[in-house]
């Protein structure tokens, strides 16, 4: 009789929960459907231009400009706990004490991914990465890197990079290209 009973309840059981599960499950949709169906944030960003000083990279001044006659029209597209920097961007590098000029495509994209007081930043495609001397040296990188790959590096609350933890693909020295 016992096991008659107990078969019974655990059918009851069994039951109720799998009738309760499509239930739990739409609630839990329901609770989870506003934060997925946040719209992000997308915001142009034309670059104007950048100086690299002398000390900080390859012994002489570099100045990026914007390439004439080509896109420049990257933006961010900002997310609860994201972001993507993507579009195209072709830059002129000039060599300030010989005026010599190369032109690169930096269109990158980037992923940049905020956890609690660090930031970690996916760079592919390409890009030129203007990091401290100290964090480059550690990586194995030149003091001013043109990267055609992958390279994943951490970021400070400060918005200081503290660490390059991996570079695939091909690094080009600028400070030699610009020479």
């Amino acid at each position: 009789m016992k096991s008659r009973t107990f078969r019974r309840t655990f059918a009851l059981f069994a039951e109720k929960q799998i009738s309760d599960a499509p239930k739990i499950a739409l609630l839990l949709l329901a609770l989870a459907l506003p934060a997925v169906a946040e719209k992000p944030t997308i915001e142009l960003m034309p670059f104007t231009s950048a100086f690299v000083p002398a000390a900080a990279a390859c012994g002489f001044d570099v100045l990026a400009t914007p390439q004439p006659g080509r896109p420049n029209k990257e933006r961010v597209i900002q997310f609860n706990n994201a972001a993507i920097i993507a579009g195209p961007l072709f830059v002129t590098l000039k060599n300030l004490s010989t005026g010599k000029t190369i032109n690169v495509n930096i269109s990158g994209p980037s992923r940049i991914i905020f956890s609690g007081t660090t930031t970690t930043v996916v760079s592919t495609g390409p890009s030129i990465q203007p990091f401290p001397a100290s964090v480059l040296t550690a990586a194995g990188l030149p003091p001013l890197p043109l990267i055609h790959g992958q390279i994943v590096f951490t970021v400070d609350d400060q918005g200081n990079v503290t660490s390059v933890q991996r570079v695939t693909g091909t690094v080009q020295d600028v400070c030699q290209l610009l020479q």
